[in-house]
Parts: C-alpha cells; structure tokens; sequence
C-alpha cells in the first residue's frame, strides 16, 4: 500500500494504517512513525501531513512562516506594559497611602526625581521587575500561552514542539527577559538577525514566539 503508514507501540510496530487510520489513533508529538515517504522513524509531530492535525490540538508549531516578528512583538510588549503600570499605579498607591514609600507624586520634575532617596528608588524597582516577571511568567505558562498583549496580537509562546511552556521555564524566560531589556533592550536586537527570531531570554529559555492559528 503506498499509503501505508506503521508506529511504534510499546516497542512493537503496528500496521499498516491510511493516513486517516492513523489519525483515529490519536497520535501524540513524539509517536514515532512510519511514513510511505521516509525510510526512517519520525516522531509524528515531523511529518506535514499530521500539521493540521496537531493545530486542531492546540500545537503551534515554529516554522519559517509563523514566526513573530520583531515589530508585532514590540506592540505585544508595549500593550502589556500599559497593563503592568495600570497595576502598578494601584500597587504603589497603597503603599504611599500606608506610608510604606515617599509619595512619589511630589517629584514632578526630572530634577526632583533624581534626588529620589535610593531605598524608594529601589523599593520601586522591585516593585516594577517583580510585576513584569509575574504577569509574565503566570499568563505565558497559563492556557493562553502568553501574555495580554501576545493575546490582543496573536501570539503565542511555545516550545520546539508548538507546545506551551511550563510555568517554571515561564519564569525562567521572564527572568532572563529582564536582561533583555538591560542595557536600552539590547537583548531583542537579535531578533532582527537570528534564523528563528529569537530574543536572548528566548534563547535561554529555548522557546519561540509564534502567531496563533
């Protein structure tokens, strides 16, 4: 049968099975199978007849076509920094109200602001680095696979298999984000260059940011 099709089960081959057959099996990324087409055993999530089958569960596989872009990316970041200061606002209102910081609203010029005491600068940066690894690492290991901004823009971010992250290698990409963002956001110009258009902190994290089907 040219449209055979055989995989691995518990060590033994099955088969021969159509493509539709095989498809009825329910086939995880890493089945290993048979195709008419190779000579060698795939995992299932390698072969492009099985793509739209997987993107019917929820796969969102990197490939040359879908990876985000460096500016759709920025626009994402960009919405979910509105969110995170919006939040922030909230946060550091309470903790002027209780008497826990300075009332920054007295530092209305860049003059003033320089002169801020360095525990309330830093209190604030804290606050402002522990709020965007939070949101981050929470909403991008959570179904929606990202955050509020890669919502609103359609992006998600997966692993090499188009599966979502788990919420330690979320925090272990939002972490490293924040060297991203050191020195003026150096740490996105690879963005520009790299062949799958990774970040640094995606890099660490080995992930990829790609636009949701």
């Amino acid at each position: 049968m040219d449209d055979s099709y055989y995989i691995l089960e518990d060590g033994e081959q099955t088969g021969p099975f159509t493509l539709d057959e095989l498809i009825s099996k329910e086939p995880d990324i890493h089945t290993r199978v048979l195709s008419p087409n190779e000579d060698t055993w795939q995992d299932a999530c390698d072969l492009p007849e099985l793509y739209e089958y997987f993107i019917a569960q929820g796969l969102n596989f990197p490939t040359e076509d879908n990876l985000a872009s460096f500016w759709i990316r920025l626009l994402a970041f960009v919405i979910d920094l509105a969110i995170v200061y919006v939040v922030l606002g909230i946060v550091i209102g309470y903790l002027i109200a209780n008497k826990l910081i300075v009332d920054i609203r007295t530092y209305t010029t860049l003059d003033a602001y320089n002169k801020m005491p360095y525990k309330d600068f830093l209190v604030l940066q804290v606050i402002f680095i522990s709020a965007l690894v939070i949101y981050n690492s929470v909403c991008e290991a959570s179904s929606m696979k990202g955050s509020v901004g890669k919502r609103i823009c359609r992006l998600v971010v997966v692993d090499a298999d188009g599966v979502g992250i788990s919420y330690l290698n979320a925090l272990g990409r939002s972490l490293a984000r924040i060297v991203s963002l050191s020195f003026y956001g150096i740490g996105f110009i690879s963005i520009f260059w790299s062949e799958h258009r990774q970040a640094l902190h995606d890099y660490i994290a080995r992930t990829y940011v790609v636009r949701r089907y």
